[in-house]
């Protein structure tokens, strides 16, 4: 039985650092992430940013958003994270930048 998981970071603008927890059925994610190179500037609401793809044979049993923390130009709750299918993505929720430099952190529990 796993008590972690592994995740692949595809997005080589973002720096993540994280943490997870494999419990009952559950993938609980905990993560800090620096924008790297260049500036994310989303035009619009929902637009994505991914961070994480599962390991291959584990999904999400459904889509899961929870709000995230950051620094973006709309202020600190202009983020959130988002675990569809395989993905764990940042989608904004206005339009918004995060800088070069920037940060976003939060934590997501996804039903597998």
């Amino acid at each position: 039985m796993r008590d972690s998981v592994t995740l692949t970071k595809p997005n080589a603008n973002w720096d993540v650092n994280y943490r997870t927890a494999f419990v009952g059925g559950m993938l609980i994610v905990a993560f800090h992430a620096i924008r790297l190179n260049t500036s994310w500037n989303a035009a619009k609401e929902w637009e994505m940013s991914q961070l994480f793809t599962l390991p291959a044979g584990l999904e999400a049993a459904f889509e899961v958003h929870c709000a995230a923390v950051s620094n973006s130009s709309v202020g600190l709750h202009g983020v959130d994270v988002q675990a569809a299918g395989n993905s764990i993505a940042l989608r904004s929720s206005a339009k918004m930048t995060i800088g070069k430099g920037g940060w976003v952190e939060g934590c997501i529990t996804v039903p597998l």
